[in-house]
Order: C-alpha cells, then sequence, then structure tokens
C-alpha cells in the first residue's frame, strides 16, 4: 500500500528519497535547457512528458500507515509513473500544473494470502500537483490498493498534501529541509484491517513531515522522517472497537544516493540507492492488525526496514 505520490519534479528528488529517491528532476532538466539559451538561438522546446521508473527490493513490506505485511524473504516494489506537464509559467503566481498517472506492485518471494500467490499486491495511481508562489506545491492524489491475493476489499483514498520547497527559499543547494503536511482519507473500504464490519467506517489521518537532505552531487544523503495523527476510527481493535486516536505512528530513516552518471544519458538518468527506515507503533488498533496479518504475532512497537534500489528517470 502505497502512501503518497511525488511530485514529478520533486518527486525526482523525493522518490530517489522514495525518498522520495532520485537524483534528477524534471526541474532540473528544465534548467540544464536554460543553461544554453543565448539571446540568438531559439531553446528547444521543454518535453511535457516524463517518466520514472523504480524498482525497490527490501526484507520487509511495511505500509507507510505501519502494517507489518510481509517479514520474510525478498520483497520486491516496482513503480512506474508517467507526469504529463499540463502548465508552466515560471513568472506567474501558478507556476506548474502536472497530472501524474502510474501504478505500484509488491511481489513477495514467498507466497501468502487467501489464495496464495506471489504477487501480493497492485494498485493505480493518478494525481494533480499544483506549485505556486515559487516555493509552495499542492498535491491532490488518489490511488487504490487491490489484493492480487484477495486478502481485502480493493480501497480507495484521497490524499491532500502541501510542500515547501526551502532549498528553492534559501538557494542553498547543499542542505535543505522539506518539510509537508498531509491529510489521507478513505474513501471506500479500508486501508487497515477490519475486525468487525459492522462497526468499521472509512477514516482518515493527518501526516506531518519533513526530508532533511544533503546534496553532495556524487552522494545524496536524505533522511524521510514523518509521524501520522489518526482518527479513532482509522484502526480497529480485536473487540471492534476504534483503535483511539492520536499520533499512531512515527516514521524515521536514511538513505544514501548515487547517481549513475556513466550511463548515457540517451538512456535516461540512473540511480542506485540504500537505506534504511524505523518504525514506532503507537496504536492498539495497528498492534491488533498487526498481530493477525502473521508477520507480526509478537506485537513488535519497533519495527526496522533495510532497502535498496534503482531508479531511471527519463
Amino acid at each position: 500500500m502505497k502512501t503518497s505520490l511525488p511530485h514529478p519534479f520533486k518527486s525526482t528528488l523525493a522518490l530517489l528519497a522514495f525518498g522520495a529517491c532520485l537524483a534528477l528532476t524534471p526541474s532540473s532538466l528544465q534548467a540544464g535547457d536554460k543553461a544554453v539559451i543565448s539571446p540568438i538561438v531559439e531553446p528547444p522546446p521543454s518535453q511535457w512528458v516524463h517518466a520514472l521508473l523504480k524498482v525497490d527490493f527490501s526484507d520487509h513490506y511495511i505500509t507507510p500507515r505501519g502494517l507489518n505485511v510481509e517479514n520474510q524473504g525478498l520483497i520486491v516494489q516496482p513503480l512506474f509513473l508517467v507526469f504529463w506537464n499540463l502548465y508552466s509559467n515560471p513568472d506567474g503566481f501558478l507556476n506548474d500544473v502536472t497530472l501524474t498517472t502510474g501504478v505500484w506492485s509488491s511481489i513477495h518471494s514467498r507466497e501468502s494470502g487467501p489464495d496464495e500467490g506471489n504477487w501480493n499486491e497492485f494498485d493505480p495511481i493518478a494525481g494533480l500537483a499544483f506549485k505556486f508562489a515559487k516555493y509552495w506545491q499542492f498535491d491532490v492524489n488518489y490511488t487504490a490498493f487491490e489484493s492480487m491475493v484477495s486478502a481485502f476489499p480493493t480501497s480507495q483514498h484521497l490524499e491532500l498534501k502541501l510542500s515547501f520547497n526551502d532549498a528553492a527559499y534559501t538557494g542553498n543547494k547543499v542542505f535543505s529541509i522539506n518539510p509537508y503536511i498531509a491529510f489521507w482519507k478513505e474513501l471506500k473500504n479500508k486501508a487497515t484491517v477490519a475486525f468487525n464490519p459492522a462497526t468499521s467506517s472509512e477514516s482518515h489521518y493527518f501526516t506531518v513531515g519533513m526530508t532533511p537532505t544533503i546534496d553532495l552531487k556524487k552522494v545524496k544523503f536524505e533522511f524521510p522522517t514523518f509521524l501520522n495523527y489518526s482518527d479513532n476510527d482509522f484502526y480497529q481493535q480485536f473487540d471492534g472497537t476504534g483503535g483511539g486516536s492520536g499520533v499512531a505512528l512515527i516514521r524515521t530513516g536514511a538513505v544514501a544516493t548515487v547517481p549513475l552518471t556513466f550511463v548515457p544519458k540517451s538512456m535516461g538518468f540512473w540511480s542506485v540507492y540504500a537505506g534504511v527506515k524505523y518504525y514506532h507503533l503507537n496504536n492498539p488498533g495497528l498492534l491488533d492488525g498487526n498481530q493477525v496479518l502473521g508477520a507480526d504475532g509478537s506485537r513488535k512497537r519497533d519495527l526496522v526496514q533495510f532497502h535498496g534500489g534503482v531508479s531511471i528517470f527519463f
């Protein structure tokens, strides 16, 4: 179950961090184009369509909501996004509008689920990103979680996210914080474990986060960190009551990304990355859900996940 949809420009930076986790963004490509502009020669038009392919390898499948879905074998999670630039005006209040479409999957080496299989989940993705006032970005994202092993009914969700580009504001090209806030809402069916459908209902949570980044060009270090503040009904306990409102999850971690500059640009911009994520779970309903999922029968509050992968931006 994916969390949030990266912006085409920032998503390259953010996803390469997955962390957001990429080294190059559409905006960086536009900046490169502008560098060759002369008063005599007209610059070539910027591409209005870009794509990102990212393949993540991990020892766990833990959702951004803290559900410990799998902790055995190898987890492979490919992500493919296409970015459609619909509007661009660097001098206006509204600077950029981009449509994003894509898919994400989770494939496990160990078979699991009621209809046992290795292809665990498939999620279609769609979103609009509005960049405004030079430093701000507002994202409206839609996702659906489809279980390929019949583990849960397909659920649908809406995310609203406001981000601030402090690197553009300060002009610091080495260090940035990248703060954001988000609202995540279940539109149809639950994205968490429902013990009693009669007392379960669609709910929501808020996220406060940041991605401190140190960009040394040859290697980039990112430290994506956030907390989720959930509504009482977002998680459910064994007895069918709500899991309780409050801070349900804190996640932090570190990712190091290295651009593969020896790959010809005609083949896209390649990067490899490796990182670790730490989760602290603070909701009884979330712990109950993890216990029945089977990957965490001991109800651990503290989880560690190692991951790495490759990303290609076109």
